[in-house]
């Protein structure tokens, strides 16, 4: 995986040297769920920032690569009412390469639809609010998430987006391995609010 993001990385340096592609930057905010730990809702608030690179052909169709950085996580806080509630954090670091194609309708509004490489550098876990311990079971270093959205220009330079992504495969197992028709193990179920800004 670190190899696939290397290369991917290559074709962005490459790709913004290029004059058919123009830079960008994003900065924005992201609310995670683990889907698979027995925890509903997007609790879990992260931020994403990063830089992309788009075509700049004249048709309603457009293509382009990014490269940020993203938390993700779950996160469930204790009823200080109830001593018996379940506490739990997950905090989980990602380099993420999306790679997408956008939809133009009329100069203003977007839709996008694409997939992501994803490469975790760093996990950390707490299950019962003393601490983070080393995740188990442990996970993953990859996670390939699709990901659709829409978006809205504000004008020549700037945009806002809004994104949802969900793992195409388990970031990691359930403990002991166990499975259950279509629940492998647990999946990144995230979205993400973005400002880009064109330069």
């Amino acid at each position: 995986m670190k190899y696939i993001i290397l290369f991917l990385f290559v074709i962005f340096f490459f790709a913004v040297k290029s004059q058919q592609f123009v830079p960008g930057l994003n900065v924005g905010i992201v609310a995670s769920q683990v889907d698979g730990d027995r925890l509903d809702g997007y609790n879990k608030p992260g931020v994403k920032a990063g830089v992309f690179v788009q075509n700049n052909f004249k048709t309603p169709w457009s293509f382009y690569m990014g490269l940020d950085y993203v938390q993700k996580g779950s996160r469930k806080l204790r009823n200080p009412d109830d001593p018996t509630d379940r506490y739990y954090l997950l905090r989980l670091s990602y380099i993420e390469v999306p790679l997408i194609i956008q939809y133009t309708y009329k100069e203003k509004f977007l839709g996008e639809i694409g997939l992501v490489f994803c490469y975790l550098f760093r996990a950390r876990e707490d299950v019962d609010g003393y601490g983070f311990l080393e995740p188990e079971p442990p996970f993953k270093s990859y996670d390939f998430p699709a990901r659709w959205g829409i978006g809205y220009k504000l004008g020549k330079s700037f945009s806002i987006k809004l994104h949802q992504s969900y793992s195409l495969l388990p970031i990691r197992n359930h403990p002991a391995n166990q499975t259950w028709y279509f629940d492998r193990g647990q999946y990144n179920n995230y979205l993400l609010f973005t400002l880009n800004m064109n330069l």
